[in-house]
């Protein structure tokens, strides 16, 4: 099973809060630790990672915050991915030449293919799930 590290799932969420406000400025960490629920000291920490590898662009002050460096189209959650985990390959004990070593790498491909989904396309997935909570809403007078 492959799971998703805290690192990936709160990362990759403060991003998505970063695409939704792209153009608009900048956000502060505290803001989008409060949206998403993330503790904010290891908010700070995925942020500083983020920053070092060129993906977000910080601003300090009481005016600070961050925001994307790219668009959200040039940036792939499998680079997200590789900043926070420091790379994806399966691991195995098989010596090379065998079908299930071909078969690893069939899987590791597979996986790098997925992840390859722009920020931004994920984004507009995240918006499938978030609209219907607001369109099934009724009001009764």
């Amino acid at each position: 099973m492959l799971v998703l590290s805290s690192k990936v799932r709160y990362g990759s969420a403060a991003l998505m809060e970063l695409v939704g406000n792209y153009d608009q400025g900048l956000l502060p960490s505290k803001v989008i630790a409060e949206r998403r629920g993330i503790p904010p000291n290891y908010l700070e920490q995925l942020l500083n990672r983020l920053t070092k590898g060129g993906l977000i662009k910080a601003s300090r002050g009481s005016k600070g915050g961050y925001q994307l460096a790219l668009p959200p189209g040039e940036v792939t959650f499998l680079q997200v991915w590789e900043m926070l985990e420091g790379g994806l390959e399966t691991k195995n004990d098989v010596s090379q030449g065998d079908a299930v070593q071909d078969l690893y790498l069939e899987a590791e491909l597979a996986i790098k293919k997925a992840f390859s989904i722009s920020l931004a396309e994920l984004f507009a997935r995240q918006q499938k799930y978030e609209e219907p909570a607001q369109e099934n809403m009724m009001f009764h007078i």
